[in-house]
């Protein structure tokens, strides 16, 4: 407790690590039904406008708060990405609380505000339901005109969405294997000779996870994985609106 509160009191924050802190929070922390865009109110609390210490914000991050839907970070996180996090929350004590402005975060990298949405009936629907805070949504793991999060496949590349919302095989996830021993289905975001970034699927929201080259012993094709594991929350006719909404957004209209 005393070395963390040394670290921040003896560093001044770190524009590069307040920036990077930003990205982790974007695609880990603002998704779904968690934290607000940029810190804003969102199913999670308020962050913006507020001021916390910096040894409080570390152990939250790294440990949760129990009994509540905020998970551990230690071991998903590295503890450079954690700290990241936490100059960037710090960083938010002086923001003001006015909602962000549209679109605050380039297409891909986080939820972003939408204009009115000037489709069809059965479409706008399907919008509200992509992104329904109240169940495990698409918009946790996909992005559609700017909407969500792209963790997984760009949906309006899926040559048959009806048949994709529902698939029970997955060509994309795979199963990490560690050598701690741990094995979780992942999605792979980047590799390169010394560290391998991973969607750890396990929980939704999925965690982005970093790991040294040589922790992980293998990826292999997870046959177990199920989207429609995802699914099951919505009947038949609400799957049909959304599908209807993701064929409005691939016309381009």
């Amino acid at each position: 407790m005393i070395a963390i509160a040394l670290f921040f009191a003896q560093a001044a924050a770190d524009t590069a690590a307040i920036a990077r802190g930003e990205r982790i929070f974007a695609q880990s922390c603002s998704v779904g039904y968690c934290h607000g865009v940029a810190g804003a109110a969102g199913r999670g609390p308020r962050l913006r406008g507020r001021s916390f210490p910096k040894d409080y914000l570390y152990n939250v991050t790294c440990d949760g708060v129990p009994n509540s839907a905020m998970p551990a970070w230690k071991g998903r996180l590295k503890d450079e990405e954690i700290r990241a996090v936490v100059e960037y929350v710090a960083s938010l004590a002086t923001a003001s609380d006015a909602a962000p402005p549209a679109n605050p975060m380039p297409s891909g990298v986080g939820p972003a505000a939408l204009p009115a949405f000037d489709g069809p009936p059965q479409a706008a629907r399907g919008r509200a339901l992509f992104a329904d805070p109240a169940r495990e949504n698409c918009a946790v793991c996909h992005s559609v005109a700017g909407r969500g999060v792209s963790i997984g496949p760009e949906l309006k590349t899926v040559a048959d969405l009806a048949s994709g919302i529902r698939a029970t095989k997955s060509r994309h996830v795979m199963t990490a294997s560690l050598q701690s021993g741990e094995q979780f289905p992942a999605l792979l975001v980047s590799q390169n000779n010394v560290e391998v970034r991973l969607y750890d699927l396990t929980s939704v929201p999925p965690v982005l996870r970093s790991f040294a080259k040589t922790q992980l012993v293998s990826l292999t094709p997870n046959a177990n994985w199920r989207h429609s594991d995802f699914t099951k929350d919505f009947s038949e006719p609400e799957l049909e609106e959304i599908v209807a909404y993701l064929r409005w957004a691939a016309s381009g209209r």
